[in-house]
């Protein structure tokens, strides 16, 4: 009797074992399968891939600022065309990101300072708008928060990194290359 549970125990490992080898396979297949559709997709030479035409670096300075219209995190809606004519300090966050978390008091410190002479802070959330919500109450968050869906905005910017930050004159066009840490983030303010 011993005997044969054992052989039955024996066969349920091997038959889970065979099982996982199988899923780790197919995945492998399916990796494979990528692989050889993104080297098909190399330019008509065939021997580099076709350059990606996504910004990445960030827009420059001396660069008009994208507008935007993105839904604020209090339901209303957040433009940056509504700011034209005073200076931007427009900040990039996520609400799972430790170095967000890091800035959001100094900048509200920036803002409280700042507000009433001509510089406006605005943030761009990512992810969750529940998330993005208890972030902002939980550091005292009183400038506008918006929203973007997956990385709309980021990639007109060219940038797809958090926190990240650019400074944006009262002309609309951006005064300083991207920032990107608390630090260099708040020295675009100096």
């Amino acid at each position: 009797m011993t005997g044969l549970l054992l052989a039955v125990g024996l066969g349920a490992v091997a038959a889970t074992t065979w099982a996982a080898l199988y899923q780790v396979f197919m995945q492998n297949g399916r990796m494979l399968a990528r692989i050889d559709l993104l080297e098909r997709r190399l330019d008509g030479h065939g021997k580099q891939p076709v350059e990606s035409r996504v910004l990445r670096d960030g827009l420059k300075a001396g660069t008009p600022a994208p507008l935007f219209e993105l839904p604020g995190i209090g339901g209303d809606t957040v433009s940056l065309a509504a700011f034209r004519g005073r200076r931007v300090l427009l900040v990039f966050t996520d609400p799972e990101c430790g170095p967000c978390d890091v800035l959001a008091p100094r900048l509200v410190e920036l803002h409280r300072k700042h507000s009433g002479n001509g510089l406006d802070v605005v943030l761009i959330g990512r992810g969750d708008l529940g998330d993005n919500r208890r972030k902002a109450i939980e550091h005292g968050i009183e400038f506008p928060v918006a929203l973007q869906r997956s990385w709309e905005i980021s990639k007109d910017y060219g940038i797809f990194a958090t926190p990240v930050g650019f400074l944006i004159g009262a002309d609309g066009v951006i005064e300083r290359d991207v920032a990107t840490g608390a630090d260099q983030i708040l020295a675009l303010t100096h």
